[in-house]
C-alpha cells in the first residue's frame, strides 16, 4: 500500500484526465469526483493518446493490454521491474513507488494547464449511456433476480463503516460498478490470480484489525462453496460476517465461455445444484439464514442478517443468463 490516494487526485485534477481503479485500488478517488469512472475504460484505452498505469499489472483485467491503442504512449509505474512490460510493450517503464512518483510528477508539473472537457465530455457521455442501461435492470422485479437488482439492493448497506469483500466471479464484478466503494482499503478481491475462496480469510483478517467495521461479503455459489464451512470459525469467535450469496447454480464465468464455443448442450461440469441452500449450512453452524427468491425479498433479509448480530448468509437465487449483461471471462 503506498497510500497515495490523495496524490492521484492531485495529479489527476492537474493534467485532467479521467481515472479507472482496479481491484484492491478501489476507493482511491471518491465516485462522486468528476474525474472518477468506471464504465467507459475499454473505449477510453482504445481511444487515449497517453496511457499511464499505476501499479496494476497488465493481466486479465486489462486484456493483457490488447484493447490499448496501439498508437498511445504507454507508461508504467510499478515497484516490482518485473511487472514492467509483461504481456505488452511499454514506452516509458519506470519502478517506483506510486506515492513518490505522484508526488514528483506532480511537483514537476506545476503550473501545467491541460484542456480534455471535449475527451472528459465524451468519457461521460458513454458513461451515462451505460449507466441508463443498468438502472433498467438495477429496478428490475424479474425472477429469478437480475444480479443488478442484487447489487443495488446491496448498496444500500455499504457507508463509510463498511468493508467490502468480493470473492466470487461475475457478481464480483458486478458489484464492483455499482456498490459505493470511496475510500482505500473499503474494497478486497481475490486478485490477479483469480484465487477464490479467499474470503473468508480475508474477513478474519479485516476483523481482527478493524473490529467495530461492518463486513459485507459478495459471494459466488462457486467461491462460497470453497471456504464456505469457515463460517463455523466466524460462529466460535463471533465474527458477524454478513454473506450475501449470488446463487445463480453455476460456475458462471466458465460456462459463458462454454455455451459461447460449444452451446448449451455442452457446457460441462460447470453447473452446480438447484437452489442449494447455504443459508441452512450456516445456520446449521449456529449462524444465521436467509433464503430469497423475490427482488423484494433482498432488502428485508440483508437487514435482518446484520441486525443478528450473527455470522449470516443471504443467499439469493439469481437469473442464470440475465438480460443486458454478457458476463463471463472473453474465451475467443
Amino acid at each position: 500500500w503506498s497510500d497515495a490516494n490523495e496524490e492521484l487526485r492531485q495529479f489527476a485534477e492537474l493534467v485532467r484526465a479521467p481515472v479507472y481503479l482496479n481491484a484492491m485500488g478501489r476507493g482511491s478517488l471518491h465516485q462522486d469526483h468528476e474525474l472518477f469512472y468506471n464504465r467507459s475504460r475499454r473505449g477510453a484505452l482504445s481511444k487515449a493518446d497517453a496511457i499511464l498505469v499505476i501499479g496494476t499489472p497488465m493481466d486479465f483485467r486489462l486484456s493483457y493490454g490488447k484493447r490499448f491503442n496501439p498508437e498511445a504512449k504507454t507508461i508504467q509505474v510499478d515497484t516490482d521491474p518485473i511487472e514492467l512490460g509483461r504481456n505488452h510493450d511499454i514506452d516509458i517503464p519506470i519502478e517506483a513507488d506510486a506515492k513518490a512518483f505522484l508526488e514528483s510528477v506532480t511537483a514537476e508539473m506545476s503550473g501545467f494547464k491541460a484542456d480534455h472537457d471535449g475527451w472528459l465530455g465524451q468519457l461521460r457521455e458513454e458513461e451515462d449511456k451505460t449507466r441508463a442501461q443498468m438502472e433498467e435492470w438495477m429496478a428490475s422485479d424479474r425472477e429469478p433476480i437480475h444480479p443488478f437488482r442484487l447489487c443495488a439492493e446491496m448498496a444500500n448497506f455499504v457507508d463509510e463503516n463498511t468493508i467490502v469483500v468480493g470473492d466470487g466471479g461475475d457478481i464480483v464484478s458486478h458489484a464492483s460498478k455499482i456498490l459505493p466503494v470511496n475510500q482505500p482499503g473499503q474494497w478486497y478481491d481475490p486478485g490477479p490470480f483469480g484465487t477464490l475462496g479467499v474470503g473468508t480469510g480475508f474477513c478474519m483478517a479485516i476483523h481482527s484489525v478493524y473490529p467495530n467495521k461492518r463486513i459485507l461479503m459478495v459471494n459466488g455459489d462457486g467461491a462460497f462453496g470453497l471456504n464456505g464451512f469457515d463460517f463455523d470459525t466466524f460462529v466460535r469467535f463471533n465474527i458477524p460476517v454478513v454473506s450475501v450469496v449470488g446463487n445463480d447454480r453455476q460456475w458462471g464465468q466458465i460456462t459463458v465461455g462454454q455455451r459461447a464455443m460449444y452451446g448449451k448442450e455442452r457446457v460441462i461440469a460447470s453447473m452446480l445444484g438447484d437452489n442449494c441452500r447455504y443459508d441452512k449450512i450456516v445456520e446449521g453452524m449456529g449462524g444465521h439464514g436467509e433464503f430469497v427468491t423475490e427482488p423484494d425479498e433482498i432488502r428485508p433479509a440483508i437487514e435482518r442478517a446484520f441486525a443478528s448480530g450473527k455470522p449470516a448468509c443471504v443467499n439469493v437465487i439469481m437469473d442464470q443468463e440475465p438480460p443486458g449483461i454478457m458476463g463471463g471471462y472473453e474465451f475467443m
